[in-house]
């Protein structure tokens, strides 16, 4: 039976969590916002129920406060390093491309460990390397390649995103083909902007140094070889060539919105926990996002906080999460009891122990 995530939060109730963690804040200067963390996940998670039961939140404020007080000391010590060692700053930059794999992969494990279905919780086991590539070269790849590589890229980070976490022990499986993301990327109108945008932007550069080149010998405090050289740039980049490039930055974010929910979308309806198990229970993933209803949503939800002065934004909050888990649908073979049973043994006899973990924090 395929069942939909409900979503019980009410806006009434997430508002006086919002309220007292918005003047808890104030109050202890900042603070507190670990703890005001932990509360709103909390809310979210405990009423975020699958098939009936409910999901919960680890993690406690003090976890994340110590996350975040090493990344404050690691950026003041950098700072500081770099004011007093301009040299630093070249070395500095190294060290970190050399640690971000490591930070994502601690930060993807907190958040992961930090959330549990029916008392088993969830995992991340990303390697530094693939992390490396995916994660930072990755994108690096993609926008050099003007965007053609983009659909490979987002495939393979998805891929590898879903395939690294696990529920207890059931690993989860995504197989898709590249050619589904393409398809998305050129359906969504994403590939075509991006190829008519790095167009302009190739040809604008190629002609302003055949330009520049071409006056730069001849070029002094002589007006006429100046306005020469002005009218000779109008002539080649007429107006309308700005405008093109200026109206392509909004019809890129919009369509990188879309292609962004079919990927998920894709994504979700590949995911298959617990696959190569066929004795035990497997679960399928569905999602039905449409990606105009969730502009929809971000539009009015972003006049209707500044109108209210943000009041209502406890209640933007729940509707936007609300309409992801009513998009997202599940579907379990098997006797999931029994599942959940053998899970819990096995990380019994494990003996995963999460309690020490720092709170690292890296927004994916």
């Amino acid at each position: 039976m395929v069942k939909a995530i409900n979503f019980d939060g009410k806006a009434m109730e997430y508002f006086g969590i919002w309220i007292a963690n918005i003047v808890l804040n104030v109050v202890t200067l900042g603070i507190f916002s670990a703890w005001a963390k932990v509360r709103k996940l909390r809310y979210f998670y405990n009423n975020t129920k699958i098939l009936g039961n409910s999901m919960s939140y680890h993690a406690s404020g003090w976890q994340i406060l110590k996350g975040r007080a090493i990344a404050f000391f690691a950026v003041l010590f950098y700072a500081s390093l770099s004011y007093f060692w301009p040299m630093f700053n070249g070395i500095g930059f190294f060290i970190i491309l050399i640690l971000l794999p490591w930070i994502i992969n601690s930060s993807l494990r907190f958040s992961s460990r930090m959330i549990s279905y029916r008392n088993i919780r969830f995992n991340w086991h990303g390697s530094y390397g693939k992390t490396l590539l995916y994660f930072v070269i990755g994108p690096v790849i993609s926008f050099v390649s003007v965007g053609l590589l983009h659909p490979l890229f987002t495939k393979y980070y998805y891929t590898y995103y879903a395939e690294n976490h696990s529920y207890g022990t059931s690993r989860f499986n995504s197989k898709n083909s590249v050619k589904s993301f393409y398809i998305a990327s050129i359906r969504s109108g994403l590939m075509p902007c991006l190829c008519l945008f790095y167009g302009l932007v190739i040809f604008f550069l190629w002609h302003a140094r055949a330009l520049f080149r071409e006056f730069g010998e001849s070029y002094s405090e002589n007006s006429t070889v100046h306005l020469d050289l002005i009218e000779h740039f109008y002539y080649v980049f007429p107006e309308w060539a700005g405008v093109v490039v200026l109206a392509l930055f909004p019809l890129i974010f919009i369509t990188n919105v879309i292609y962004r929910i079919a990927a998920r979308n894709l994504l979700l309806r590949a995911l298959v926990l617990n696959e190569d198990r066929e004795e035990e229970v497997s679960a399928k993933f569905d999602s039905t996002l449409n990606p105009f209803v969730y502009i929809w949503i971000v539009i009015t939800n972003s006049i209707i906080v500044p109108l209210t002065l943000g009041l209502m934004s406890p209640w933007a909050q729940i509707r936007f999460y609300r309409y992801f888990c009513r998009s997202t649908k599940m579907e379990v073979t098997g006797n999931l009891d029994l599942f959940v049973d053998s899970e819990k043994k096995k990380l019994s006899s494990l003996g995963q122990e999460y309690a020490e973990m720092e709170g690292f924090e890296v927004n994916i």
